[in-house]
């Protein structure tokens, strides 16, 4: 799974317990590496959510 710094505007992400689908609408104003910057991981159901292919 993705952070959401990764995460591209229309990507679409499931969870596969329950099927819940979330689609980004806007990217993260966030800069991979720097000091300020998400770090959790996108969850559902207590797992990891997946990019939908």
């Amino acid at each position: 799974m993705a952070s959401c710094v990764e995460m591209k505007k229309g990507d679409i992400f499931v969870c596969e317990t329950c099927g819940l689908e979330l689609e980004v609408v806007k990217t993260c104003a966030c800069v991979a590496g720097e000091e300020v910057s998400c770090t959790s991981q996108l969850q559902c159901c207590g797992k990891d959510m997946i990019k939908k292919q």
